[in-house]
Formats: structure tokens, sequence, C-alpha cells
């Protein structure tokens, strides 16, 4: 999969959304991340985590970097490179989405 820095999710088509797959970002990392909360008048809930697939020897990993955080409506919520680092030779970025939410997100690299 080729890096998308641009994400409109919709909880009500997909609820788990790959947003970075596993060697899409360079050495550097992103340097952030924001999701905003586009819905009229609702808060947006949402999870952001990194996964590993299973192999022979190991069982597959979800390490959560945010777990059910509300984003109220119009607000967005902004994460730096410190708080998003990871290893992408390894693991792949994915964000779960509330079933009726609605959210933006941008990725810089």
């Amino acid at each position: 999969m080729a890096f998308t820095p641009f994400h409109n999710l919709r909880g009500a088509t997909t609820q788990d959304n790959e947003l970075v797959a596993i060697g899409d970002i360079p050495k550097k990392g992103i340097k952030s991340l924001q999701i905003s909360n586009i819905r009229a008048s609702a808060a947006a809930t949402v999870d952001l985590y990194i996964f590993k697939d299973s192999t022979d020897t190991t069982p597959a990993q979800t390490v959560y970097i945010l777990n059910q955080v509300v984003i109220p409506f119009g607000v967005s919520l902004f994460l730096n490179e410190h708080e998003i680092y990871f290893d992408n030779n390894v693991y792949s970025l994915h964000m779960n989405v509330g079933s009726s939410d609605t959210v933006d997100v941008v990725i810089k690299k």
C-alpha cells in the first residue's frame, strides 16, 4: 500500500482502517498526526494503535496509542512524533472509528 497522508474515515463504512502499512514510512517516522471530528453535532470515539501480524513463532500484537478517546464535535486532536513513534518495518498503524462517527486524519512525515 502506498502512503496516503489524508484520510476521511466513516465508522458506518469501515470501523477498522489501516492508515500506514508496514514499510510505508521512511526511517525518520511520522512527524505529526491530526484527527478532526467533522460530525455536525456529536462526539466521535477513536482508537489509534499499531499492529504486528503473527508469525510461526510469535502471536499477533496490538499496542494502543489511543484507546476509546472521545473527541468533541468540531475539535481536533494533534499528536506529535514523540507520541506516535513506532518501528514501521514491523508495525502498521490503524484507527478504529465509532460506528456512527466521521473523522478526518492528516499524517505528516
